[in-house]
């Protein structure tokens, strides 16, 4: 009975919440492909992929409107015009501004994975030692107030033969950490992260009375 008072209210608040964003304009949201600016495997691109694309997701946003995805396929014609014009050597940073007037975007999320290395070596003291490197960089620009934000992470394996020494888990660890530090799960809405914030807070008091 308890746990019916605590939900019901939590339900309503959410359902208020996300109700609200119904009636404001849509954010017309730019979400690049992950750029890999080395070789990485088609698996691991994927698995990056999905970690944004999670990030990106609004709850129910086919009923709410609240965000409006530009498709991928337009995102990239317009990268790939704007480094023709500015040069291949031009940062994502200095793009990405051009790449969301270009788009009409209200916010542009760039992931760059920038390292992925793997390889192993041979230890004459500890024998067969595996080496595993993975960066990633974060661009997120808001039009609405002109904030250009770069989250960058980096993840090393130096050591024995480990299920958590590969390159892959370590690029998604870099993406996961990125993705937390630029807050854009809260950028995009953030009526819905608020929400909950303030469940996940009360579920915690309210643990000791169970």
């Amino acid at each position: 009975m308890k746990k019916m008072h605590f939900i019901l209210p939590l339900a309503a608040a959410l359902i208020f919440a996300l109700s609200s964003l119904v009636a404001a304009a849509p954010l017309r949201l730019a979400q690049a492909p992950v750029i890999s600016q080395v070789y990485c495997p088609e698996d691991t691109w994927q698995a990056l992929e999905k970690k944004v694309d999670r990030a990106t997701h609004v709850p129910l946003n086919g009923y709410l409107k609240a965000v409006e995805y530009i498709p991928p396929k337009e995102i990239l014609q317009a990268w790939d015009s704007l480094r023709l014009e500015a040069g291949r050597k031009t940062r994502p940073k200095d793009l990405i501004r051009p790449l969301a007037e270009k788009l009409q975007a209200d916010m542009v999320v760039l992931p760059v994975l920038t390292g992925y290395q793997e390889f192993h070596r041979m230890s004459w003291r500890r024998g067969l030692i595996y080496h595993c490197y993975a960066s990633v960089d974060l661009y997120v620009y808001d039009a609405r107030t002109d904030e250009v934000i770069k989250k960058s992470a980096s993840r090393f394996f130096d050591d024995e033969s480990s299920s958590r020494g590969t390159a892959y888990n370590l690029a998604l660890q870099a993406m996961d950490a990125v993705l937390q530090e630029s807050r854009l799960h809260e950028r995009i809405y953030p009526s819905h992260a608020k929400e909950a914030k303030a469940a996940a807070t009360k579920e915690t008091v309210a643990r000791p009375d169970k």
